[in-house]
């Protein structure tokens, strides 16, 4: 029997049982802390660890891999990326696991954290079709995690690295549809369990006319729920003629218009134009990627392009619907 890189796999003997003991995957996931998908992934993908087999083909852990598994876990949440990783020895993964990497780029850090395992866990699901699978941990991962911390630490970066994978062909366009629909119905789930309270402050979220994606402004949507202010959620696609009517009848204090692709010339113009004239109005916020033509509409009108600072803003901005 040979392994999927043509490594001949000894099967586990009685002899080996009593001369080593060896692991199940349930008492593996329980002692360090990963899921089986990860561990499978990290296996198969980047040969972090090599389990025997049992004769029916039943993957079993010695302790020295499990504390491999661990390290790699620590390694991973100090914003290491697997990929990079899975093969070193164990002593340099101890390194790594006790000091920071300080030439890690911020936003790889940002995007590799503590619930990254998850992240991938997730992504791998989706890979096979598993969707039930899928959808089961974005729901146990929402039971482990405030609001805040899902929609910055999990949603974002997961969104990040699908954007990534489809761009280098990694992910295909239903894949990514998947994502796209189980991310919206738990942002979905997270906007109408947060703020009602009648008399507090309220934010208009939608994706622009002509844009389809609306998770930037769904995240945005949580994030403000989770700052005392009630979210308005339009979706996506929604036309310039009725945002200034849909701002003045929910009686908001901003509208945040989220962009997730760059414009054409004449698309670009009207956007600006349209801008100018809701900021002569109201408060308007817009998420976009850098270098969007957004940014040059008015001063009046605030950019951000990272959730972070949209949610640093929301704190400075509705503090009092806090208190």
């Amino acid at each position: 029997m040979s392994s999927r890189d043509g490594r001949r796999l000894r099967p586990v003997s009685n002899e080996d049982r009593e001369g080593a003991a060896t692991y199940p995957m349930r008492v593996v996931t329980r002692l360090t802390g990963l899921t089986a998908d990860t561990i499978r992934v990290w296996e198969r993908r980047y040969g972090a660890v090599r389990p025997e087999r049992t004769q029916g083909n039943v993957r079993r852990y010695s302790s020295g891999e499990i504390r491999r598994l661990t390290l790699l876990r620590e390694a991973v949440s100090r914003g290491h990326a697997i990929g990079e990783i899975g093969a070193l020895p164990d002593d340099e993964l101890e390194k790594l696991s006790s000091t920071p990497r300080e030439d890690e780029p911020s936003e790889s850090a940002s995007r590799r954290g503590r619930w990254w395992p998850i992240i991938e866990s997730y992504l791998e699901a989706v890979e096979r079709y598993d969707l039930r699978r899928a959808d089961e941990i974005l729901t146990r991962t929402a039971v482990l995690t405030s609001p805040r911390e899902l929609a910055l630490e999990v949603v974002a970066p997961m969104l990040r690295e699908v954007g990534d994978r489809w761009q280098h062909g990694a992910m295909s366009i239903a894949q990514e549809h998947v994502i796209s629909g189980q991310a919206k119905s738990l942002l979905g789930t997270l906007l109408r369990a947060g703020a009602t309270d009648a008399g507090a402050p309220r934010i208009v979220t939608a994706a622009a006319e002509a844009h389809h994606h609306e998770l930037g402004a769904l995240i945005a949507g949580v994030l403000a729920s989770t700052r005392g202010v009630v979210p308005v959620h339009l979706g996506s696609d929604v036309p310039w003629s009725e945002l200034r009517g849909a701002v003045r009848r929910a009686g908001a204090d901003v509208l945040l218009l989220g962009f997730a692709r760059d414009l054409e010339r004449q698309e670009a113009r009207r956007c600006v134009d349209e801008l100018r004239s809701l900021a002569d109005e109201f408060e308007v916020w817009v998420g976009a990627p850098e270098g969007h033509p957004s940014a040059s509409a008015d001063r009046r009108v605030r950019v951000f392009h990272d959730f972070d600072e949209v949610d640093a803003e929301l704190a400075h901005r509705f503090s009092r619907a806090q208190s």
